[in-house]
Formats: C-alpha cells, structure tokens, sequence
C-alpha cells in the first residue's frame, strides 16, 4: 500500500508542475513594400559633358558664361508600381550662393561655378544646389524616366583667370 500511495504522490507532483500556466505572448510582424529600383541607362544618359573653350577675354564681366550644355539622365527597365523616380543632386557648393545655386570649379580657372539644372526653368530659379531633388515620372509604356539636364560654367564676378573649368556632382536615385 505504501508503494501505492508513494507512486501516487510522484504522479501527482508531475503533473501539479506541468500544471502552470504563463502569460500570453504577443508576436508583432511589419514590414514595408517599397517601389522596385530602375536601371541606370547608361548607353542614352549623357555622363561627360565638355564645355568646350571660351576666352577670357568673354568671361570678364559679371554673369558670362559657356554656353549652356543640354544632357540627360535616363533610367530604364522600371517595374510596375514604381510610378516616380527622385535624383538627389550632391557636390560642392560654390561659397557664393547669394548670386544663384551653383557648385564649386575644382579645374583652375577662377572666379568660375557651374551650374546644373533642368532643361526648363530659368538658371536663378531653378538651378541645383548640393541637396537639390528632381523628380521624374515614369513612362509606363517604355518603363523609362528621364532627367533632362542642362549645365553651364558661369561667373559671377567677371575677371575669369585662363584654366580648366571641372565639378563632379552626384545624382542619386530613389524611387516611389
């Protein structure tokens, strides 16, 4: 009998132990579903732009300036559902931007900037600065969204030293 009551005893205390209950758990799950990225289309975006020569003799007043140079910036292959492409402009900015956006001459021409910005627009309205965006749309039907560009070497001041004319800006892409 005691051998009874002893295995009873054991039985009972397993199954007083597995007996208790926790508190529930709640498991939260996101995510976000972003638009798909584009290709860049190098083959019909324009990366090199030569200004060509001026003389300095032309730049020596105020506000001369190369004549300006169209280029454009393609993306291609967009998904569905990627509806807008946004470029983000970067470089260094000229010190002056009192006199209009513009970034800074690296070549050794000086009292030089040059200029970026959309084929349309004035240059004082709507020319780039480093943390300036375009947005394009994209064409559904060839899945393609094009920056039209155009850039210029410009002087603000007049009185422009002989030397090179260079800027490297940025363009990064996102997408909507």
């Amino acid at each position: 009998m005691n051998v009874k009551l002893t295995t009873l005893a054991i039985i009972a205390a397993l199954f007083s132990v597995s007996s208790y209950a926790s508190d529930p758990v709640t498991v939260n799950v996101t995510g976000k579903v972003v638009a798909s990225p584009c290709t860049f289309d190098t083959a019909n975006s324009t990366l090199n732009i030569d200004l060509g020569e001026k003389g300095a003799a032309d730049l020596a007043n105020p506000a001369s300036a190369f004549t300006e140079k169209p280029f454009n910036l393609v993306m291609k292959d967009c998904p569905a559902g990627t509806a807008n492409v946004i470029a983000t402009f970067s470089g260094t900015d000229a010190a002056d931007l009192t006199s209009g956006n513009a970034f800074k001459n690296m070549g050794t021409a000086t009292n030089m900037v040059i200029q970026v910005k959309p084929l349309a627009g004035a240059w004082n309205a709507v020319a780039f600065k480093s943390g300036s965006t375009m947005t394009s749309a994209v064409d559904t039907t060839a899945k393609t969204a094009t920056f039209n560009l155009t850039t210029r070497a410009v002087t603000w001041t007049g009185g422009v030293n002989p030397g090179t004319v260079s800027a490297s800006v940025v363009a990064d892409f996102t997408y909507q």
